[in-house]
Formats: structure tokens, sequence, C-alpha cells
């Protein structure tokens, strides 16, 4: 069972997808995709077992430091923009913030709604097209991660945010670098599963925010991976942090943040 655009009314995919047929194709793949795969058991783990490696973990660090380092407190609302099965929400919700997750697949809230059952979890979860945000209320922060370079229009998706933010309300950003371009994973995931798979770049980012009232930029970047290896392995963690504090960095995302004024 899945819900409508108001995260309220039982319905099913294909009455879901009949009702928007004005959706992009690569939106109507991504609904299905996330249908079809709400049994598999990777829905379920992200972001634990093996088939999700151990990054996330460090993605998860620095979403908290930057949170705290940006002085949002407990208690504060939280939206978290594309939020998938929702362990990111979930996780917001056990650091003591009020967060409401949405995504535009009802199978994704499906599995984000059981998950925060499952863990007696105060997190919300409402289906939500990121490009057509609409709700009736604001939020003191936003989160976009893993989301925005899913979108064919970026500037709309940063100026719905926005329109969702209280003043002086911070939205934190977490995006694939412009080497996601070039990855032949990210092409290879765009040509099966229909995908947007563009990479982020901060210049654009940054005046995206700039014509939504957003500013004050503070840039953040996250740690390596853990490793086991010698110098060897030691020299190319060493220069994924330089690359990544000097302009960009396999596998190491763009990390900004940008408050409303």
């Amino acid at each position: 069972m899945i819900w409508d655009r108001s995260g309220t009314t039982p319905t099913s995919c294909s009455a879901y997808i009949a009702s928007m047929a004005a959706l992009e194709p690569n939106k109507v793949h991504e609904i299905e995709t996330a249908e079809a795969s709400k049994n598999a058991a990777h829905a379920w783990t992200k972001p634990f077992g093996p088939e999700w490696g151990s990054h996330y973990w460090g993605k998860w660090q620095t979403i908290s430091f930057a949170l705290y380092s940006l002085g949002v407190a407990r208690g504060s609302s939280l939206l978290d923009v594309g939020a998938g099965g929702g362990w990111t929400t979930i996780f917001l919700a056990e650091s003591g913030y009020l967060s409401v997750g949405i995504d535009i697949a009802p199978a994704h809230i499906e599995v984000a709604r059981q998950r925060a059952a499952r863990y007696g979890s105060s997190a919300e979860f409402l289906v939500q097209d990121m490009e057509a945000l609409t709700l009736d209320r604001s939020f003191d922060g936003a989160l976009v991660f893993d989301a925005l370079h899913h979108s064919l229009r970026p500037a709309q998706v940063v100026e719905r945010v926005a329109a969702h933010l209280r003043p002086d309300g911070w939205v934190l950003f977490a995006e694939p670098s412009w080497l996601h371009d070039l990855s032949p994973g990210a092409r290879r995931v765009s040509k099966q599963m229909g995908w947007v798979e563009k990479g982020v770049r901060v210049r654009s980012l940054k005046r995206y925010c700039s014509a939504t009232g957003l500013g004050n930029f503070r840039r953040f970047y996250e740690g390596t991976d853990p490793y086991a290896g010698g110098v060897r392995d030691l020299g190319w963690q060493a220069a994924r942090l330089l690359g990544a504090r000097l302009s960009t960095a396999p596998q190491m995302s763009v990390w900004l943040a940008a408050q409303k004024l």
C-alpha cells in the first residue's frame, strides 16, 4: 500500500502514475524503480550492510558536524528533501530534530514509514515532488542530500526549498561533484534506470541560492573512508582529502550550506 501526493490516501502505484501522467519520464522511472525494489533487502538496510559499504557513515558524520556547526539547535524542524527510504530523516529525528522527509516515490515513503514504525521514530514522511514542493508549513532548516543531482531543474528545487525555510534558516546541500558527469557508474545507472544523474557545481549552486534569497554560504568537507592498507592507501586518502579541499575528489560530495537572509 502506498500514498498519494498528500501522503495520506492509500492508492496503488499504477493509479498514482496514471494520475501523474504529466510527469517526465525520469520521474516515472524513479517511481517505478522504487516500487519494484521496495521488497528487496537493500531497500531496508541502507546505510547498514555490506552492499552499501562504509561511506554513508562518513556522509552522516559530515551532516551531523555541519548542522551543529551552523547552530541548528535540537528541537528545530528540519525538512529532508529526496529522503528515499528515510534513513537520514530517522537519523535526524534521533539527533533531536523534528524531521519531515519527502520523496517523489510512494514506495520510498512506504518503506520509510514502516522503518520509522519499526524503530519507534517520530520522523514524518510525505510524498512530494521536490520540483513542485508545496507544504502548508515552514521549517527551521533543510537537508538536500544526494537528491538535487537527480533533477532536470535544480534551480527550481532550490527555489521551492527556500520558500519553505523560515528567516535565518539553513539549508545544507550534499551532492556529487562535476566528476559525476564522467562517472561510468552514473552513466550506466542513467541508461539502465532512466534516472537523471548530473553532477553539481558549486558556482551554479550558489547562483541558484542567491536568486532565491539564500546566502551567507558555508562550505564543509567530509573525511576519507576507513582503510587498512599501508603507505599507498594513506597516500590515496591524503590525495582525496587535498583534492576535495582544493576542488573535487572521487566519491566525495560537494557540501554547501546557505542561509535564508
